[in-house]
């Protein structure tokens, strides 16, 4: 824990200011209520789901917080290089891209249309969290591998290295704490778990299988979608953008993880503004995110547990 508390002050004496940091969790307060008030992402967005132009407008939606939070750069004066700077904008396009199609995927449900309606049910959603490591983990660690040299050729933070697990297991354990009080409040109660939506159930009954049977092959490909999230994330958003604009690569990254979380409970969204800093620092100076990975799985499944037992 001291390594981590260490990262913090560290970054907060190197990247802190004042006016940089009241205007983006402004920008995101601001961007936060629109789109819970006018319920934008499940009245508007979630109507392109399934279709071919969801991949344009993921992208978009997720590259456009990034991008405004750049300007605040510019507006502070802290960093206008990369206004003119084309490995920038190529980053850009190449990341969002991914990220966009990865958020979009829905073509696998075209391999499943033969199956009975259970089977069809529960494996397009349980295919859909596995999905991620073919189409952004993958195409990340392709990228890294050719566009990365040197000490960069890290796949992002897949490799394992500078790695100490006991830090994430405090983080890991106070972050339960907070899970289990969350656990009551009723907007959680009614989004989690989410396997109690998957179609398990009726799976296991289909096919005479005990109910842990779904329960495991559904929790262990919704487990592997957070190193999706990691790799794209705390590991190609900070890492690449990095060697551009330092440090404040962590902030611009921030905005996009929020914008992420809409559509979930009004709590875990803010929530993921201040887990995902922590996390955004901890791989700027590692250059490692297997922690993120764990904590991140950790607090899925304790969620989904805890959700349960509510039930």
């Amino acid at each position: 824990m001291k390594k981590v508390l260490k990262y913090l002050k560290q970054f907060q004496s190197e990247h802190f200011h004042f006016g940089l940091y009241a205007t983006t969790l402004g920008f995101l307060a601001v961007c936060i209520f629109i789109n819970y008030y006018f319920d934008i992402d499940d009245q508007y967005l979630d109507q392109f789901n399934n279709k071919p132009l969801d991949w344009p407008l993921m992208s978009l939606f997720q590259a456009f917080p990034f991008l405004a939070i750049c300007l605040l750069f510019s507006l502070f004066s802290i960093d206008k290089r990369w206004l003119k700077n084309k490995d920038f904008w190529f980053r850009v396009l190449i990341g969002f891209t991914i990220l966009g199609f990865s958020r979009g995927f829905y073509y696998h449900q075209y391999l499943l249309t033969e199956l009975e309606r259970i089977d069809r049910y529960f494996l397009t959603r349980t295919i859909r969290w596995a999905s991620f490591l073919f189409t952004a983990v993958l195409p990340f660690i392709i990228v890294n591998l050719l566009i990365e040299k040197g000490k960069d050729r890290n796949l992002y933070g897949l490799k394992w290295q500078n790695f100490d697990w006991k830090p994430y297991a405090v983080l890991l354990l106070i972050a339960a704490g907070f899970l289990a009080i969350g656990s009551f409040l009723g907007e959680i109660q009614s989004y989690y778990p989410r396997y109690i939506r998957s179609g398990g159930t009726a799976f296991a009954i289909l096919h005479s299988l005990s109910e842990w049977v779904s329960v495991v092959i559904y929790e262990v490909a919704y487990g592997s979608s957070f190193v999706s999230v990691e790799i794209i994330f705390r590991g190609y958003l900070v890492m690449a953008f990095s060697r551009i604009l330092g440090g404040y690569a962590v902030i611009a990254m921030v905005g996009s993880y929020c914008f992420l979380h809409f559509g979930k409970p009004l709590g875990e969204t803010i929530t993921s503004i201040f887990g995902g800093y922590v996390l955004g620092i901890i791989s700027y100076y590692t250059r490692n995110i297997w922690g993120g990975i764990w904590i991140h799985v950790g607090v899925a499944w304790l969620m989904e547990l805890f959700a349960w037992l509510q039930r």
